[in-house]
């Protein structure tokens, strides 16, 4: 069963790069980024060898803990993980999961970072290369780290989508990886604000990580470099049950996550919760009976209930709660930093929207065949998410201000952020319906990146934040300006970016409407894939 995943793997690959030219340049681009690091981080660790032990303990260990970190949490905020052998393809065949999730964990290696992750970790046994007995240990240690990483990242993400299927445990997630998002960012600022204190703190920190399943397996070839060969071993085993308890759990959450929409309970998670509709509903339900008003409702029930979109409300909100704890953690200037709250939530916000109608997928057909106008449909859209996410804004523009008595900057701050959200849903609503590229399907993984989408999506994101800060700059500067100490350039931002704004959204259904008219079958057949 093993050999016969990797070989369907290969064989995926290879016949998507045949029938996809983006799929070309997305490996050429992940080629070129992945040669860079290894060579980079390779020549590293190749020096390391000549520093001596006590050196480079701390940083391989250091950096391979945070890399294995990164491999369990990154795919559930960014990127996700590639599913090119989705495990519910597999559900008709009734294959046991004790043979399936080996298969799958080597399928997970196949692919540039698996790769990278792999030649890095192999490069270790020449900073260990003490011994031959110590270049044995460095090479299974590398294997262990890297399955151990793969593992990891297959576990987090297939235990999310399971848990997000249930109404209860989805807020719960959300906010555990809220603070764990925000924990991360002070700590790397912690440690940079101390760098003078670092030598002193690096033993200490390398000794309690090395005892953790972090560092279990990077911490066995310093061991074993050192003549501590009890230690050595006693590490590989560890990292080895480290690894197998990865795969229990990965398999547990298969079942779970597995079990349909509705998480194999019967019941239906996006069932109303409680009486009354929400404020944004209410709001909504007061405009007239149009069809862009009845894409509006239902867009807004995405918003409440769709696990993709709680992710995506989830990673915004965070910008706040890190704008507090960085500084703080620095000993810097709250009031500061907080007034940046406003526009990079409006930018984030504005340009989340920027592949909206992928996540319709194959319900997208209703609109085509029902006739609604593109221009409808752009503005059901942004009417769903201007209801809620412009009052956060303002709000978040306002409040901090307020709070540091800086009045003086409010108008800057405020026009800012009215330029960015509006650029953002302007941009978005054009790019959405010339440039739609496969997402998550609904009640599938909402961190699974669906094969051959990886290369589009880099593309479409890149174009529409450029974009976006294009039409921004005007207002932008004037800000800037006033941020400067030219007060009158504020009074000077706030028309100018509630005029760009309202423009750039005008601007946005319009034309996006006359491309979703011209280019509907196509957007369907784009967004129909995953």
């Amino acid at each position: 069963m093993v050999a016969r995943l990797v070989g369907l793997k290969l064989a995926l690959l290879r016949n998507g790069l045949r029938r996809s030219p983006w799929q070309v340049v997305a490996l050429v681009l992940a080629l070129l980024w992945g040669l860079g690091v290894v060579v980079l981080l390779g020549a590293g660790l190749v020096a390391l060898r000549f520093a001596g032990a006590d050196v480079a303990r701390p940083v391989v260990v250091g950096v391979g803990a945070l890399a294995l970190l990164g491999w369990a949490l990154v795919p559930l905020v960014a990127f996700g993980v590639d599913e090119t052998l989705d495990p519910a393809r597999f559900a008709t065949f009734g294959v046991p999961r004790r043979r399936l999730v080996p298969g799958l964990l080597l399928a997970g290696v196949i692919g540039v970072p698996g790769a990278v992750t792999l030649l890095l970790a192999l490069t270790t046994a020449v900073t260990w290369g003490t011994s031959v007995p110590a270049v044995l240990v460095a090479l299974v240690a590398a294997l262990l780290a890297t399955l151990t990483c793969v593992a990891a990242s297959r576990a987090t993400t297939t235990a999310a989508a399971g848990l997000l299927r249930s109404r209860r445990t989805r807020d719960v997630l959300l906010v555990v990886a809220g603070l764990l998002l925000v924990g991360t960012g002070p700590g790397i600022n912690v440690l940079l604000a101390r760098a003078g204190d670092l030598a002193a703190l690096a033993g200490a920190v390398v000794d309690v990580v090395a005892w953790t399943p972090l560092g279990y397996p990077w911490a066995a070839g310093a061991d074993a470099a050192q003549g501590r060969w009890g230690t050595a071993l006693l590490r590989l085993l560890l990292a080895a049950a480290t690894l197998a308890l990865l795969l229990l759990g990965w398999g547990a959450a298969l079942g779970v996550a597995g079990g349909g929409p509705t998480g194999g309970s019967g019941r239906s998670s996006a069932a109303p919760a409680g009486g009354g509709r929400r404020l944004a509903d209410r709001l909504v339900a007061r405009l007239p009976a149009v069809p862009a008003v009845a894409v509006a409702h239902r867009c807004l029930v995405y918003w409440r209930r769709d696990p993709r979109y709680l992710v995506s409300t989830a990673s915004v909100l965070v910008v706040p709660l890190l704008l507090v704890v960085i500084p703080l953690a620095q000993g810097a200037d709250v009031g500061a930093w907080l007034l940046a709250a406003g526009p990079a939530v409006a930018f984030l916000t504005g340009w989340s929207l920027h592949d909206d109608v992928a996540s319709d997928h194959s319900a997208f057909a209703l609109h085509v065949s029902a006739g609604v106008r593109g221009r409808d449909d752009r503005a059901g859209r942004a009417l769903a998410a201007g209801c809620w996410q412009l009052p956060v804004v303002v709000v978040l523009a306002v409040v901090p201000a307020a709070l540091g008595g800086r009045w003086a900057l409010l108008p800057a701050v405020l026009g800012l952020s009215l330029a960015l959200y509006g650029a953002g849903l302007g941009v978005s609503s054009v790019s959405s319906a010339l440039a739609p590229y496969p997402t998550a399907p609904p009640g599938g993984n909402p961190f699974q990146t669906p094969r051959g989408a990886a290369a589009a999506t880099v593309v479409a994101q890149l174009v529409t934040t450029l974009v976006t800060a294009v039409v921004a700059l005007p207002t932008a500067a004037a800000a800037v300006a006033a941020l400067l100490g030219v007060t009158w350039a504020g009074w000077l931002a706030l028309p100018l970016g509630a005029a760009t704004g309202a423009l750039a959204v005008r601007t946005g259904i319009v034309q996006g409407g006359r491309v979703l008219d011209r280019r509907a079958p196509e957007v369907l057949a784009a967004v129909s894939r995953s």
